[in-house]
C-alpha cells in the first residue's frame, strides 16, 4: 500500500512539473543523439569489419585480439605516457606557480593587468597556435634555432630538425607552448586563492610562517579540488589528444610520436578500418573511465 502512495506521488509530482519536463526534453535528446550515442556505436562497430563503403561484417572479438598483438599500438602506448606525464604535471603546477605569485601582487590593478595578460593567449584558434610553433620550429629559420644561435650555444648555420630527430621530437613537443601559463587554469588557481580567509593567511604571516610554508600548509590543502580537476581533464586531454602529431610530426620520424589517439584517426581515415579504429577508441575509453573513476574514489576517500 505504502508503495502505491509513493508511485502516486512521484507520478503527481511528475505531472505538476511537467512544464519543466517538457523544456528539458529537447536538450536531453539532443544529449542522447550527440553525446551517447556515439561512443554506443563505436562499441558496437568494434565487433565488425568495416569500412563504411561495405556492408559489414561481424568478426567478433577479432579486432581486439589483433589490436593487442599489433606493435605500432603497442609501441604508442609509451610514447603516450612519455609526452602525457610531463604535460600533465606542467598544466597542474606551472599555472599554479603563476597564480601565486600574481597572488601575491599587492596592486589590485597590476593583479588585473596579469589575469589579463594571462587570459589573452586563448583568443587565439587553436590551430593558428600550433601552426606558430611549427614556424618556431623550422629547423634553419625558426625562432628557437636562432635563438640558440644568437646565444652562441650552437654554430652559426647549424640545422636542428626539433621534430624530424627521434631524440628531440618527443622534447620538442612537450615544450610546445612554453611558458604553459595561458589559457584559464591561472584564473581558477586565482578563484580558489582568492577565497582562502584573509584571516587564516594573516594569522599565518603573525605566527612567522613563510611564504613556501603557508603555501604547503595552507594554499595546496584548499587547492585540492582545482588540483583534481586539472588531474582528471588532464588526463582525459592527453589520452584524447593527437592534434600536435596530426599538425607537426604526422606521427614521425617514423613512429615516433605514435600515440593510441593518432593510430585510432589514421586506421579510420587513411586506412579505412572504420570497425578496427573503434576497438582502438573503445580501449581509450575503458582506460579513461577506470582512471577518472580512480581519482574520484580517491577523492572521495580523501574527503
Amino acid at each position: 500500500m505504502s508503495s502505491k502512495l509513493k508511485n502516486d506521488s512521484l507520478l503527481r509530482r511528475i505531472w505538476k512539473g511537467r512544464l519543466a519536463y517538457l523544456l528539458l526534453a529537447p536538450l536531453m535528446i539532443g544529449l542522447l543523439i550527440t553525446s551517447y550515442y556515439p561512443p554506443i556505436s563505436g562499441l558496437y562497430r568494434s565487433f565488425f569489419d568495416w569500412d563504411v563503403i561495405n556492408e559489414p561484417v561481424f568478426v567478433g572479438m577479432d579486432n581486439f585480439v589483433e589490436l593487442f598483438s599489433d606493435e605500432v599500438f603497442l609501441n604508442s602506448i609509451p610514447t603516450m605516457f612519455q609526452i602525457a606525464i610531463p604535460r600533465l604535471l606542467i598544466s597542474i603546477f606551472v599555472p599554479l606557480i603563476m597564480a601565486e605569485l600574481i597572488f601575491a601582487v599587492k596592486s589590485k590593478k597590476m593583479q588585473y593587468a596579469y589575469r589579463v595578460m594571462v587570459l589573452l593567449p586563448i583568443v587565439a584558434p587553436g590551430l593558428v597556435y600550433t601552426l606558430l610553433w611549427q614556424k618556431i620550429y623550422d629547423p634553419q629559420f625558426g625562432l628557437l634555432t636562432t635563438l640558440l644561435q644568437g646565444m652562441n650555444i650552437v654554430p652559426e648555420g647549424t640545422v636542428i630538425n626539433w621534430l624530424g630527430n627521434k631524440d628531440l621530437v618527443i622534447f620538442s613537443l612537450i615544450f610546445k607552448g612554453f611558458p604553459w601559463v595561458g589559457g584559464t587554469a591561472v584564473l581558477i588557481y586565482m578563484s580558489g586563492l582568492m577565497n582562502i580567509s584573509t584571516e587564516v593567511i594573516e594569522s599565518s604571516v603573525l605566527d612567522g610562517c613563510s611564504t613556501l610554508r603557508r603555501i604547503w600548509h595552507i594554499d595546496l590543502p584548499l587547492l585540492i579540488g582545482q588540483i583534481k580537476y586539472f588531474l582528471v581533464f588532464g588526463l582525459i586531454g592527453c589520452i584524447q589528444d593527437y592534434n600536435d602529431q596530426l599538425i607537426l610530426t604526422n606521427g614521425g620520424p617514423g613512429y615516433t610520436t605514435y600515440v593510441p589517439s593518432y593510430y585510432m584517426y589514421i586506421k579510420a581515415f587513411t586506412a579505412g578500418r572504420m570497425g578496427y579504429a573503434s576497438a582502438v577508441g573503445f580501449v581509450m575509453f575503458i582506460a579513461i573511465f577506470l582512471l577518472t573513476i580512480f581519482i574520484m574514489r580517491k577523492k572521495k576517500g580523501d574527503d
